[in-house]
Formats: C-alpha cells, structure tokens, sequence
C-alpha cells in the first residue's frame, strides 16, 4: 500500500468516526411548545405569539423577536443569553387585563448553560396596529 493511499484511508476512518462520535453525545431536548388546540380568536394569537417567542429564544434569534414586540416592549430580564434553552412549556393561566390586553403566565424549564432552572415567564399582550404583540416579559 502507498503512503498516500493508506493517508487517505486514514483520513476517510476519521472524516468517518466524527459522525458516530457526534450521535453518542446527548441530543439537544425539542422544545415542547404550549397546544393551540384549544385556542381561539385572540386567546389563541397570544398562545401562538408565546409560542413564537420561546423558538426565538432557543434559537438566539433577538432580531426576529423584535417582529413580534410592540414599539415600546419591555423585558424584565434578557432571556436572549449564550446557552439558555427553553425545552418544555406550559401555560399556566391567561386572562384579560384592565386595560383590555392580556396576561399570560407560562411555565418552562430552561437550561442556563446545561443548569436545569424551572421558572415562570409572566408575558404581557397588546394591540398596536390592530395585531396582538408582546408588550412585557419577564419572570
């Protein structure tokens, strides 16, 4: 055998092996987003907004975010943080506001850098232009 033939069998048993060494480490969770099953009318858009959020969050995607926030949006906490993952999701209680928007309180758990957390994100809604957007979150 030559040496660049026995190289290049080398190269193909390691370009090989890399796969299989990537298939025995842990699997990232799939989120399980909130059923909007058995939502309607504008319940139903809040749940699909929080819904919305939370892939934006898993994904990092802050400036994606922004098309679902109202202009003045405001956050008690900055959840778009290197290594936090949201992997389950319930919604906890939705209602009307005063104001006449809604309140949603959803319960997640979360991963900050592989720290399992369970938490409540409180979410708050509004119209602006006619669409339902986020005008709040926090925990």
């Amino acid at each position: 055998m030559t040496k660049r033939l026995a190289v290049l069998i080398m190269a193909l048993a390691i370009a090989a092996a890399v796969p299989n060494q990537r298939a025995l480490a842990d699997p990232a969770p799939e989120t399980v987003f909130i059923d909007e099953s058995g939502y309607e009318g504008d319940l139903l858009a809040c749940v699909k907004l929080i819904n919305l959020h939370l892939n934006y969050l898993n994904a990092g995607d802050s400036a994606a975010s922004k098309q679902i926030l109202t202009s003045d949006y405001r956050a008690t906490f900055s959840a778009f943080t290197p290594g936090y993952t949201v992997s389950d999701a319930k919604l906890r209680k939705v209602g009307k506001t005063e104001s006449g928007g809604y309140v949603a309180y959803v319960d997640v758990d979360s991963k900050l850098k592989k720290k399992p957390m369970i938490e409540t994100i409180t979410y708050e809604f509004k119209r602006e232009n006619d669409v339902w957007l986020i005008d709040k979150s926090g925990g």
